[in-house]
């Protein structure tokens, strides 16, 4: 399908090539400006005819050849103040668009290693929160299992006294270690 390089057609599609769309919706920024031009003074000229690989056949040897470039002989060389204030607004708003896009991706890095560097503080926390409850539970059985010796050994000595009360000398304490 021909396109036809028109000013007007220049000033719409340069942006679109660009992908102006997606980056203008995200990033607030006004919309393309665009002059009217009347059709009686819109200039025909030679229409622009883009070679596109079959993507049924075989592909092609450069991808760089498939889009035709304009040669010297394409482009007339005559042109209109119109038409060099149309690329020089297409060309400000392709730079405009070009470091909108880079600012975004910037962005975009940086609020990437943001996240990354909380998920991995967020990991090391819980590894270390992991750590202190299975010293805390190691402790706390250790506790364990000092509080029942300690509870074995008054259940015992309770034992020996009633029986010595009992008159078991054999259980009685001596004060000289004698038994």
């Amino acid at each position: 399908m021909p396109f036809r390089r028109t000013p007007l057609s220049l000033c719409l599609a340069l942006p679109l090539l660009a992908g102006s769309l997606p980056a203008l919706a995200q990033s607030g920024l006004t919309p393309m400006r665009t002059i009217d031009i009347p059709p009686s003074r819109i200039e025909p000229q030679e229409s622009l005819t883009l070679d596109l690989p079959d993507p049924d056949g075989a592909p092609e040897a450069d991808a760089a050849e498939t889009i035709a470039a304009p040669d010297a002989s394409d482009i007339p060389e005559e042109r209109s103040a119109e038409q060099l204030a149309l690329e020089a607004i297409a060309a400000a708003e392709a730079a405009k668009l070009r470091d909108a896009n880079a600012a975004q991706l910037a962005t975009k890095q940086a609020q990437l290693e943001q996240i990354t560097a909380d998920q991995r503080a967020q990991q090391d926390r819980l590894a270390k929160y992991r750590e202190e409850r299975a010293a805390y539970s190691a402790a706390m059985s250790d506790y364990e299992a000092q509080l029942a010796a300690a509870r074995a050994d008054r259940a015992r000595w309770e034992a020996d006294v009633a029986a010595c009360r009992a008159g078991d000398r054999l259980r009685c304490a001596y004060g000289d270690g004698r038994r």
